[in-house]
C-alpha cells in the first residue's frame, strides 16, 4: 500500500478556491481510478492556515503509476492552481506511514511552466480522427466550410487560455468562425460529444489538466466583450 501526501503552501486568502478545484475536479477523478482506496482533505491547521494537505491511499505502486505515469512522484496540478499556491510538495510513504520512500517539491513558477506545456499540446492525429466522426458533414452547396480541425484547435485555445475570441492567434483562422462554430456545436449537442470523446483519449493526468476547460468553465468569452454563462448544456448571455 502507498500513502501519497500532497502539501501546498497557499497564497493568502486562496484556500477556498483551491479546495473548490479539488472537490469539483481532482477528487472525483481520483476516486474513479483502479487501486484508489481512500482520499481526504486534512482539516485546516489554525496555526498554519496557508497549508493545504490532501492524502490519498493506493493499493500499490503499480496502481499509482497507472494513474500518474512515469512522473508519479510529482504533483498533478489543475490549470489555475499554480496561481493559488506558493509551492507544492508530494511525499510517498509505505503502508505503516513510518518510512518516507519518495519526496518531490516545486515552486509555483515551475508548476506553471509545466502546466503551460501540457495545455499547449495540439490534437494528435488519433484524437482528431475520433472527433472528426462526430462533426456534421459539410454542406454540399454554398461557401466551403473552414477547416474543422483548425477551427477546433482555435476553440480549444480560447478555452485553455481564457482569452477573448478576437485575441485568437491568426494560425487558428478567423476568430468569428471559431466562435460561431462553438455556439453551433454547443447548441446542437455536438460539443458535449466532442469533449467526452477527447477526454476519453487522454491519460488520467492529462484529463485532469483539461477538466476545467471542458467541465467547469462558467464563463465562455464571445465577441465584443460579452460573456456566455453555461448552465449545464444551455448557454445564456450574461447581462
Amino acid at each position: 500500500m502507498i500513502i501519497r501526501v500532497f502539501r501546498a503552501r497557499l497564497k493568502p486568502g486562496k484556500r477556498a478556491a483551491f479546495e473548490r478545484l479539488c472537490h469539483v475536479v481532482s477528487i472525483p477523478l481520483l476516486r474513479e481510478q483502479p487501486g484508489m482506496l481512500a482520499i481526504s482533505i486534512a482539516h485546516p491547521n489554525l496555526k498554519r492556515l496557508d497549508e493545504f494537505i490532501l492524502v490519498s491511499v493506493w493499493r500499490d505502486l503499480e496502481s499509482l503509476k497507472a494513474f500518474a505515469g512515469e512522473r508519479w512522484r510529482e504533483a498533478t496540478i489543475l490549470p489555475g492552481e499554480a496561481d493559488l499556491l506558493v509551492e507544492a510538495r508530494v511525499e510517498h510513504y509505505n503502508e505503516s506511514y513510518s518510512s518516507l520512500i519518495e519526496l518531490w517539491t516545486a515552486t509555483s513558477e515551475a508548476i506553471k511552466r509545466r502546466e503551460a506545456t501540457a495545455l499547449a499540446t495540439p490534437l494528435t492525429d488519433a484524437q482528431w480522427q475520433a472527433i472528426a466522426l462526430l462533426l456534421p458533414a459539410p454542406a454540399r452547396t454554398g461557401r466551403p466550410r473552414a477547416d474543422d480541425r483548425r477551427t477546433l484547435e482555435g476553440i480549444l485555445y480560447v478555452l485553455r487560455n481564457s482569452c477573448r475570441w478576437h485575441d485568437l492567434p491568426a494560425r487558428y483562422g478567423d476568430p468569428v468562425t471559431c466562435w460561431r462554430r462553438y455556439v453551433q456545436w454547443e447548441k446542437s449537442g455536438v460539443w458535449a460529444r466532442v469533449w467526452e470523446t477527447l477526454l476519453a483519449t487522454m491519460e488520467p493526468v492529462a484529463r485532469q489538466a483539461w477538466a476545467l476547460a471542458f467541465l467547469d468553465t462558467r464563463f465562455i468569452p464571445i465577441k465584443r466583450g460579452r460573456v456566455y454563462i453555461r448552465h449545464s448544456a444551455r448557454m445564456e448571455p450574461a447581462v
